[in-house]
Parts: structure tokens; C-alpha cells; sequence
């Protein structure tokens, strides 16, 4: 099952990459404004996301018994 997953994973960021590579460049009739633009916010959600997870994990943690 694991390989399974792992190929599937493999063969998506494959397809991925052309389409993208494609849309960069403008093959594909898509705004290519937006080739630069949803990554940034990819990258801008991922670590809102990350410093989220932090805090929680800070909020949430025990207390250490002080010794």
C-alpha cells in the first residue's frame, strides 16, 4: 500500500511539474499572472500554517514540574 502511495505521489508531482512548466510559459490559456501569484500564497498559507502549529503545540504542551 505504501508503494502504491508513494508512486501516486510521484506520478502527481510529475504531472504537476508539466502543467505547470506549460502554464509558465503560457501554452496553456490560463492568466500566467496567476503562475507567480498562487504559489507566493501557497508558500504564505504554509507558514501561517506552520507558526499556527507552533503556537498550538506552545499553548497546549505541559508544564515541566519545576525541580
Amino acid at each position: 500500500m505504501v508503494k502504491i502511495a508513494g508512486a501516486l505521489i510521484s506520478l502527481a508531482s510529475i504531472c504537476f511539474a508539466i502543467f505547470y512548466i506549460l502554464w509558465f510559459f503560457g501554452y496553456l490559456p490560463i492568466n500566467p499572472e496567476l503562475a507567480v501569484k498562487l504559489p507566493v500564497l501557497a508558500i504564505v498559507l504554509a507558514l501561517c500554517f506552520i507558526a499556527g502549529w507552533v503556537g498550538y503545540v506552545m499553548l497546549t504542551a505541559p508544564r515541566r514540574p519545576k525541580q
